[in-house]
């Protein structure tokens, strides 16, 4: 199966992505050591949640069927464990808006697409500061690596 076969299976698969991200970094915003990073945290949940809705317009011309929404990761507790996993997460997104913008059926779609892509870079940017900031005020390495 070539990468363009089902896009439009991807492109709902992405959509189901971005609102699990999205309940994922509530969660998350509520483990923040720092009223601060609180509402950063909280200012990425609305982008990811914009996502959606935009991937959910574009689907919107051929609704798709009704299914089962997708197992979603709950946040740990663990605030650096959690944001190692968005990132991990913003950084597969990456690859994935790519890969729908090669394939989108306009040119303004794979603009669409690929200003997400962009948010996603931008995400994971930002997560990557907060350890560095937390390590930082800890005085000790947040996580590993």
């Amino acid at each position: 199966m070539g990468l363009c076969t089902d896009y439009r299976g991807q492109l709902e698969a992405s959509m189901q992505d971005e609102l699990c991200d999205a309940g994922f970094y509530a969660q998350i915003a509520n483990e923040a050591p720092t009223e601060e990073l609180r509402e950063l945290i909280i200012s990425i949940v609305g982008d990811e949640y914009g996502h959606a809705r935009l991937q959910a317009s574009l689907l919107g011309i051929c609704p798709a069927k009704v299914s089962c929404p997708p197992d979603c990761p709950n946040a740990t507790g663990d605030f650096c464990a959690d944001v190692e996993a968005a990132i991990q997460g913003e950084l597969s997104a990456i690859r994935r808006y790519a890969e729908l913008a090669m394939c989108a059926p306009t040119l303004k779609i794979r603009y669409l697409l690929t200003s997400i892509l962009g948010d996603e870079y931008a995400h994971a940017r930002i997560w990557t500061a907060m350890l560095q900031a937390q390590a930082l005020c800890e005085q000790k390495p947040c996580c590993k690596g």
